[in-house]
């Protein structure tokens, strides 16, 4: 009797924040709703199915379903769920008793996200009863649909990661709205992946067969780009909600660095095209360069005495490593040198435009950087500067469809010509043959380097306040005669 007694509670081992998620989510009306409903629907749809289409079609069709119906449910509804994980614990002020509990900011974050993807397992779970059903059907990929739901899986823990780290911000368009209409596009990839027709789901089926030693390390190579993205959100997401006093830039520089290197590195290693690779490493880039270039410049002499005690090497590594966007400045720099890694070790495999690799990483950067100089000059006092920076990113997306509009009504104006000083209209003008390849490369240079000396001049009172509390360290470690 006291062993079931025992069974019917969570281990006091377990992370006290995932417990309590996980008792609230699994009786939570949304998670029954979605799981009932999961079931009957596959119950019904699945049974009316094998009964009426033809032997030949029917088992492609049950897959369709089955990973329509389970995409939906882990892709969709379970990672919006997260829109309101740590919100609402900052909208309640119940952050600082959870703290008070010895829970660190990240067991908090991480508990509600193990919460979440312990829910996605059990819909998973019980997914395979109706894949076993499926099987008597013949024409099924065993190994390819069953690493199919493995990779489903891990997408979702991103998807989650991401959904979970933007409900920290204070912005509602980062923690609402952009999820929501990401949801939307995710819902059409979904349609068209499973619901389009046998021949897309085929081709999907194929993409992770791994028949070769170039897939698998592909395949390895976007798994731990999920797994690095899973974490730098939930990370995001700890850093928000964390005390000012805590260094979390540090630890989170220093891995996302070594976690895109080795990424790119699988990527080279398995002979990916190079425009794959160029555009998978920008992406796995863009989220730690846009928290690097806008947190906040907070240092005090705990955190600069770690750096210190190692001499020399310690305050080099500081100028990159120290939180804030200033140091985050030089990290970035760091970043954009490490991109050009795979561009060097897979130039002899570009076919066409030996500089648009180049071209790209500068627009993408010089974009960054932009957007950081405006925040900087625009909205200098403002406490949600993640929320602007990422709103002068779309002021410069909305700014290029402007451009392309009326560069479509008159050939004429020339338009592009004119606003070559924004970065993401340069690499436009190649179309058209308006400029020589060179002579594009040249701008995005030019665009690179004059925002990041404005973005260097405008961070000299940080480098300032930094030089002090390493000064004032140094007098309260060294011992007086």
């Amino acid at each position: 009797m006291t062993s079931i007694k025992h069974l019917t509670d969570f281990s006091d081992k377990l992370n006290p924040m995932l417990v309590k998620e996980l008792r609230q989510g699994l009786r939570g009306v949304g998670f029954v709703i979605l799981f009932i409903t999961l079931q009957a629907f596959l119950a019904f749809i699945l049974l009316t199915t094998a009964a009426g289409a033809s032997y030949q079609n029917s088992g492609h069709l049950l897959s369709r379903i089955i990973f329509f119906f389970f995409s939906f449910a882990v892709l969709i509804v379970q990672p919006l769920r997260g829109i309101t994980a740590l919100s609402s614990e900052i909208k309640g002020n119940t952050i600082d008793l959870l703290c008070l509990t010895r829970l660190s900011a990240w067991r908090i974050t991480f508990g509600k996200w193990v919460s979440l993807m312990s829910q996605s397992a059990l819909i998973l779970t019980a997914i395979i009863p109706y894949l076993i059903l499926r099987y008597f059907f013949g024409d099924m990929h065993i190994f390819s649909e069953l690493l199919l739901l493995f990779t489903l899986y891990v997408i979702s823990g991103l998807f989650t990661g991401v959904t979970i780290g933007l409900s920290a911000m204070p912005s509602a368009f980062l923690r609402v709205l952009i999820p929501i209409g990401a949801a939307f596009f995710v819902f059409i990839m979904i349609s068209t992946s499973f619901a389009s027709g046998k021949f897309t789901y085929q081709k999907v089926i194929d993409s992770v067969t791994l028949g070769t030693m170039k897939e698998a390390f592909t395949y390895l190579g976007l798994l731990l780009s999920s797994l690095y993205g899973t974490w730098i959100f939930l990370y995001l997401g700890t850093s928000v909600i964390a005390p000012i006093s805590e260094n979390r830039a540090t630890f989170k520089r220093v891995v996302s660095f070594a976690l895109i290197a080795l990424a790119l590195l699988v990527f080279v290693f398995a002979d990916m095209e190079p425009a794959l690779t160029l555009a998978i490493s920008v992406i796995l880039a863009i989220p730690i360069c846009s928290i690097s270039l806008t947190e906040n410049p907070s240092l005090t002499p705990p955190i600069t005495a770690r750096f210190l005690q190692s001499g020399r090497v310690g305050k080099i590594a500081g100028r990159f490593l120290y939180p804030g966007w200033a140091t985050g400045l030089l990290y970035v720099s760091l970043l954009y040198l490490l991109l050009h890694i795979p561009l060097w070790l897979q130039a002899d495999h570009w076919v066409t435009g030996e500089h648009i690799g180049l071209i790209t990483i500068n627009t993408v950067f010089a974009t960054m950087l932009m957007a950081l100089v405006l925040t900087r000059i625009i909205a200098r006092k403002s406490a949600n500067r993640m929320g602007f920076f990422i709103l002068f990113l779309l002021i410069q997306a909305i700014t290029l469809g402007v451009i392309t509009t009326i560069e479509s009504i008159s050939h004429n104006l020339h338009v592009f010509e004119i606003f070559f000083w924004l970065p993401v209209s340069v690499i436009w003008l190649q179309d058209g043959n308006r400029l020589a390849p060179e002579e594009i490369l040249v701008l995005s240079y030019l665009n690179l380097i004059v925002y990041f000396v404005i973005a260097l001049i405008c961070s000299r009172p940080i480098w300032k306040h930094i030089r002090e509390v390493e000064q004032q360290t140094e007098q309260t470690t060294t011992p007086t005669a």
